[in-house]
């Protein structure tokens, strides 16, 4: 039992409420090796001197951990202050200037770097919707697939020579979306062509530039699959991510607390899906109360589910080999 509460704790990275110190329990699940990592919010920020404590206190005990944050840019930014401002990936793509959101990418690297943080969640990978009223519309670079593609590729070239890991989002695609994932299902009725040939174009660019993770978002597209939200979606996860894009990275979740997943479903039943779908890493905004008990659950199904212990164990064994290579890089 140990041994699967260890390989089932990696595949969290979750974040914890409005502290600047690492809460207690996670302390004592990142000792026992059940806890993969931390995601880190405005909320846990007050200044870089606290920032690097934190970071330290995780690595004290886990060397191997995820510590992640979004800082985009534009609206989507956990550090400020200390940190250097810039507009959104919108703003660098209307004025067709990828040096100034290069710039941007490099700057964030070299700042987050020193404290401690590994993980930022980017590139964004999306198309750029016409309605400036979407999700995802600041957050994009361009409608074009071609011109994201290459900034894509820039992007990942910028973090990896500044030693920070990248995260391609949001699988499959949310230029087609209708809703806002944050808080209902999002609906795509764009074909499979579509998707192939259009959104899957910057994700292939990160692919190809060796990006470490690609998060699947909570999408509901029906020439995809008509039963599943891509998160909870073999067919997508692995027909689509693994087969035909030939990922063979760590696949991370969106964060499984954002309403289209909890309205719908409860966090051990979010969880066991996306593991059973192909997903690697679980992504909880804030699970600081009851993680232990998720991950005790999950196992006491799992001792009756032949396909959920091997389905653990194939991601314990991605994420293990991911550190190893990590290790020899440095």
């Amino acid at each position: 039992m140990n041994d699967l509460k260890s390989s089932l704790g990696a595949m969290f990275l979750c974040g914890f409420v409005a502290q600047p110190t690492l809460p207690a329990g996670f302390h004592s699940l990142l000792s026992q090796n059940q806890l993969g990592g931390i995601i880190l919010f405005a909320r846990n920020y007050d200044d870089l001197e606290q920032l690097k404590k934190l970071t330290a206190a995780v690595t004290a005990v886990r060397e191997d951990s995820f510590i992640a944050v979004d800082q985009e840019g534009g609206n989507v930014v956990r550090f400020t202050e200390d940190f250097p401002t810039y507009p959104s990936s919108r703003y660098f793509g209307r004025r067709h200037d990828p040096q100034g959101l290069i710039q941007s990418v490099t700057q964030t690297a070299r700042q987050l770097r020193p404290t401690g943080v590994n993980l930022n969640l980017i590139p964004v990978c999306d198309l750029a919707p016409d309605d400036p009223d979407h999700v995802i519309y600041s957050r994009t670079y361009s409608p074009d697939p071609e011109e994201v593609a290459s900034i894509v590729t820039e992007e990942i070239s910028c973090l990896k020579r500044e030693g920070i890991m990248g995260c391609a989002k949001h699988f499959p695609g949310l230029q087609s979306a209708c809703g806002d994932p944050h808080t209902v299902v999002a609906v795509s009725q764009r074909s499979r062509d579509q998707f192939r040939c259009r959104d899957y174009l910057p994700f292939r660019a990160a692919i190809a530039s060796g990006v470490e993770m690609v998060m699947v978002t909570h999408l509901k597209a029906d020439s995809l699959d008509p039963d599943n939200l891509a998160t909870f979606s073999r067919k997508i996860i692995d027909g689509e991510l693994r087969v035909h894009l030939g990922f063979a990275g760590l696949i991370v979740t969106d964060d499984l607390q954002m309403g289209a997943v909890a309205n719908i479903f409860s966090p051990v039943e979010a969880a066991t899906r996306a593991i059973m779908a192909g997903c690697d890493i679980l992504l909880y905004g804030n699970l600081e109360e009851g993680l232990e008990e998720l991950i005790e659950t999950i196992c006491h199904r799992a001792e009756s589910d032949e396909r959920l212990v091997n389905r653990i164990a194939e991601s314990a064994a991605r994420i293990e080999a991911f550190w190893l290579k990590q290790k020899d890089h440095r």
